[in-house]
């Protein structure tokens, strides 16, 4: 029957030795079920009733729930326990697997010869091999899962935490603190959101953590720990879990529209990173430490920072630690944004220069699908920062598309405008910020001419086509200008304090 992986609970002076079930939970949980149906058919009567029952179902003298053999997991416990404990039925899915093996051991063979329970019964206790893997306190029950069952359902780090926080937990606190602390978040946080939740929650402390060290990193920060501490610190994961709610899915902070635009920004340029800093901040705001604009000006920090590093083409993999570390910088400073920018300029920050070097080639336009959000991102702040407070388009718009000026595909006519060296321009510049502009009406001008072009962005709802009008040509050197006047708007939009 495979491997059965526990992990001894810390000993208790009293009760029932307890493991945490780590692999198996499904196939003792199934075996179970068909004991206690084969315990309630044979009757009360039959000395078969008392050998299941003391055997394999309960600890006749264990309380509460050391009377159990097997607990599973909150959200199946009640259903279980009522089968184990043949009382009223439920509507559950527990409920119907007993009563699925109840009629199939009443209905006997494919002959319909009738079974033998107590044969049944010796078969199943003798024959039904497993391979018993206790664990020391030491090791990783999450890599050990994973190097037994490279198939089948995922064990998630979610998963250890919760068995292992329920463990530790006093019986009359389990419905309160499943239904009103920890069910919320499962909800909130479907398939490994969660386990990225309790990650930034345990990283925001400042000590940096692998995803999959997750459970070990809780399991050690709650070992010693009372009942009640415990359940201290699931509420405050709860409360931490809502403001993650909002970091993710930005549409639910009612509350700070401007925070609300700062973070579909971060979202938008996946800047995941920061999360944990993130969490701080929303936590400082809700007891009044910093201001809504405080909280803002850190955000474009951020912003400014990432952006300039990404066209610099910095590698990110540094962010993470930075913006762990910078809250530690900025905590109970008079100006956190001035102490914020500080420390992002110890670190790599590239100046306006660097910058605007950077920006005049980098190859902006991509078709991934994280490019084209960080692409549209560019175009569109620098839309609404050349627009001035006029009335916006409604960037949100599924005909509103990325513009190349200079076409992906050259016509005979562009070759011979753009001169000599028109493969070279066209490979240098064609996806650059200068070559790039947004439009409704992408379909209509495909390789057209930029005389052609020019007459539809003439038309143009947008601030960023303004800039068409002047221009009768389009070649290197008006890429290149158009790029650099852009670039002086975005050095002001990801801006950088000279010191």
């Amino acid at each position: 029957m495979g491997a059965i992986v526990t992990l001894p609970i810390e000993m208790q002076p009293h009760g029932v030795r307890k493991y945490l079930l780590i692999d198996g939970q499904q196939r003792l949980t199934t075996l179970s079920i068909i004991l206690a149906c084969i315990r309630d058919l044979v009757g009360k009567d039959n000395e078969l009733f008392s050998k299941i029952e003391e055997l394999y179902l309960i600890n006749k003298w264990g309380k509460g729930s050391n009377r159990y053999k097997l607990l599973p997991t909150q959200a199946d416990k009640q259903a279980f326990l009522e089968v184990i404990g043949q009382k009223t039925e439920s509507d559950s899915t527990i409920r119907k697997v007993y009563n699925y093996f109840s009629k199939a051991l009443k209905r006997g063979d494919n002959n319909d010869n009738p079974i033998n329970l107590e044969n049944f019964l010796t078969g199943m206790i003798n024959r039904l091999v497993f391979v018993s893997i206790v664990l020391d306190a030491d090791e990783d029950p999450y890599r050990i899962f994973h190097s037994l069952n490279g198939t089948g359902e995922d064990l998630t780090q979610a998963d250890l935490v919760r068995n292992h926080i329920f463990m530790h937990i006093s019986e009359d606190d389990h419905k309160t603190v499943y239904d009103d602390l920890w069910l919320p978040m499962q909800n909130s946080f479907p398939g490994k959101e969660l386990r990225d939740f309790m990650w930034r929650f345990i990283t925001k402390d400042g000590m940096p953590v692998r995803q999959n060290a997750v459970y070990s990193e809780i399991r050690r920060r709650t070992l010693e720990k009372s009942s009640e501490e415990v359940v201290d610190i699931m509420m405050d994961m709860n409360v931490y879990s809502e403001y993650y709610e909002k970091i993710i899915d930005p549409s639910k902070e009612f509350d700070h529209i401007k925070i609300r635009t700062r973070l579909k920004r971060l979202n938008r340029w996946e800047l995941k990173t920061s999360y944990p800093l993130l969490l701080n901040l929303y936590d400082d705001l809700s007891r009044d430490k910093i201001t809504a604009e405080q909280f803002c000006g850190i955000v474009d920090a951020i912003e400014s920072f990432a952006v300039r590093r990404f066209f610099c083409n910095i590698p990110i993999r540094a962010l993470t630690n930075y913006f762990i570390q910078i809250y530690k910088r900025i905590a109970d400073t008079a100006n956190i944004i001035d102490a914020a920018y500080e420390f992002l300029l110890e670190r790599d920050f590239p100046p306006d220069e660097r910058f605007m070097e950077a920006w005049i080639r980098f190859p902006l336009y991509s078709t991934s699908a994280s490019g084209k959000e960080r692409s549209r991102h560019i175009l569109e702040s620098l839309e609404t920062a050349i627009n001035n407070n006029n009335e916006p388009v409604d960037m949100s718009h599924s005909r509103i598309t990325r513009e190349h000026i200079m076409p992906q595909n050259l016509s005979p006519e562009w070759s011979e405008r753009l001169g000599k060296d028109a493969i070279s321009v066209h490979s240098q510049y064609l996806h650059t910020v200068g070559n790039l502009t947004l439009t409704g009406q992408n379909e209509s001008m495909g390789n057209k001419s930029f005389s052609e072009k020019k007459k539809v962005f003439a038309n143009s709802s947008f601030a960023l086509n303004s800039y068409f009008q002047d221009c009768d040509v389009w070649n290197e050197e008006e890429i290149i200008k158009r790029a650099r006047y852009l670039g002086e708007i975005a050095t002001k939009i990801w801006k950088r304090p000279t010191s």
